[in-house]
């Protein structure tokens, strides 16, 4: 945020959230010395936070005791948000951003006559944050009109960051599209959106009726092309550009398939969802692409590196939420948060130092193959991303557990696990795809490969000496497995030693 605010609202900003952080009084000598100015700077800003608060918000203000004691007072519902966007969008910045994007922003010496400022300082506000239009390969350029100059790919991404992470959905921001009119095409089809992806497709609603279309590229049509969600989503989005826009159908699909790509890598897949299967598939079709290579790889060296091995329902989750994961940072250039920290980064560097050091030596396994360098060489973005999905994805507390299979006569597996959990708690039994520890049976039939040294063999009707000696080959088993010290590197990575 501090690119776009001005020192004095900047300044605000801080002492807004040092006074929110603890519901106290604070004296002015205090909040002076925490944020290192001076005293008179202090109740300065304090008066005028004051004064903004009766303008932007009824649900919060500053009390004021003996002089120079102070306390923000709030309610349940203030949301220290909303005045942070009110000081962003009536920064000069700010507003030259929004004109530049609605393409209104004649030239600066006007915009800085209509906003009262210098031409100095409006040259100054943009050096600012030019260092950030780089990240994202823009350019700011003002010759006959103030633009910023890169592709039109680039620029609504950069779009789509500064209108969500500005306003985050309390307000709609757009002048040429109405929430409205989105709304009710989704709703003639009986389809919810995020509020997100609403802003997406109102930025590209935006620009495309201002004549900026999206460049071709190859890539927007196979990537859609074997997708289980393209159809639906295409029948959706087409009847909003039809309605809002004036393309043409060769345009419209262009639009849909760009957008697309994009709005795919915002979702997030949970361990039960049933299109897990279908990403499966879609990779198959995709197997040579890089992103899709770079994924398989991932998953590889993660189970080399810590001796582990997924389950189905871990390797599939894990698996589609990298893959889209890789092919964002693969097609997007530049920041995942605009006006603040990376979330995903900050809780990363929060976390316990074994924990970093052990992640970063998975990394740094990872960077060993050149071939990906196009996507691991993102470290500070995906790190932390790493670590969530993994988190998300493997279910750390059941990876001790020994995994049996149970081959009965008489099939009654349901009671013979019952009573083997009754001798060794630490037990759970094989899905159909997994390997089982160990296999416990009444006789080597012929579907039982006869090499493994991982076969029990009791009793058609096990007895007690069976399950004695059942016992002592699962303690075995469950000692020996949690020996090997890559198991406690996983279990240090996942917070459960």
């Amino acid at each position: 945020m501090y690119n776009f605010l001005d020192r004095s609202t900047l300044q605000k900003v801080q002492v807004l959230h040092h006074i929110f952080n603890e519901k106290r009084y604070f004296s002015s000598f205090e909040l002076a010395q925490n944020t290192q100015l001076s005293e008179r700077t202090i109740l300065k800003i304090l008066a005028e936070i004051s004064s903004d608060l009766q303008v932007i918000i009824d649900s919060a203000c500053i009390k004021k005791k003996k002089s120079k004691y102070f306390k923000l007072e709030y309610q349940d519902h203030f949301s220290i948000k909303t005045v942070e966007r009110h000081y962003l969008q009536n920064s000069l910045t700010y507003k030259a951003c929004d004109e530049i994007f609605h393409n209104t922003f004649d030239d600066i010496t006007t915009f800085s006559l209509d906003n009262f400022t210098s031409l100095a300082s409006m040259y100054r506000r943009i050096n600012k944050i030019k260092p950030l239009l780089n990240q994202f390969h823009l350019k700011y350029k003002s010759h006959q009109m103030v633009t910023l100059e890169g592709t039109e790919k680039q620029f609504r991404y950069f779009y789509y960051l500064f209108y969500w992470n500005s306003c985050w959905g309390e307000i709609w921001p757009f002048t040429l599209v109405t929430r409205e009119q989105i709304i009710e095409v989704l709703e003639d089809v009986n389809l919810v959106l995020p509020e997100s992806m609403i802003y997406w497709l109102a930025i590209c609603l935006t620009r495309a009726k201002l004549g900026f279309l999206i460049e071709d590229n190859p890539m927007y049509s196979t990537f859609t092309k074997h997708h289980y969600h393209y159809d639906n989503f295409s029948t959706v989005a087409r009847l909003l550009f039809k309605k809002i826009t004036t393309l043409s159908d060769e345009d419209i699909e262009l639009e849909l398939m760009f957008s697309f790509n994009f709005i795919s890598c915002l979702q997030h897949y949970d361990k039960k969802d049933k299109a897990i299967s279908l990403m499966m598939n879609f990779a198959q079709h995709h197997n040579q692409e890089l992103f899709v290579q770079a994924t398989l790889y991932w998953i590889e060296t993660f189970m080399n590196h810590f001796s582990i091995v997924l389950n189905v329902e871990e390797y599939g989750v894990l698996f589609v939420n990298l893959l889209y994961l890789h092919y964002y940072i693969m097609t997007f250039s530049g920041p995942h948060y605009l006006f603040k920290e990376d979330i995903y980064k900050k809780r990363f560097e929060m976390l316990e130092t074994a924990q970093i050091e052990i992640m970063n030596q998975f990394y740094d396994r990872l960077v060993e193959n050149e071939e990906f360098s196009i996507i691991f060489k993102r470290k500070d973005t995906l790190i932390g991303r790493y670590h969530k999905l993994l988190k998300q994805s493997i279910d750390i507390i059941t990876r001790d557990a020994i995994k049996i299979k149970i081959v009965s006569m008489l099939n009654d597996i349901p009671y013979l696990f019952d009573q083997i959990k009754r001798t060794f708690v630490h037990v759970e039994l094989c899905s159909t795809d997994e390997e089982a520890d160990l296999i416990i049976t009444d006789r080597l039939y012929l579907n039982i490969k006869k090499e493994t040294q991982a076969i029990f063999v009791w009793n058609s009707v096990p007895k007690k000496g069976d399950y004695e000696r059942l016992g002592k080959r699962l303690q075995e088993i469950y000692f020996n497995k949690n020996q090997l010290s890559n198991n406690l590197l996983i279990k240090t990575l996942m917070s459960e030693i």
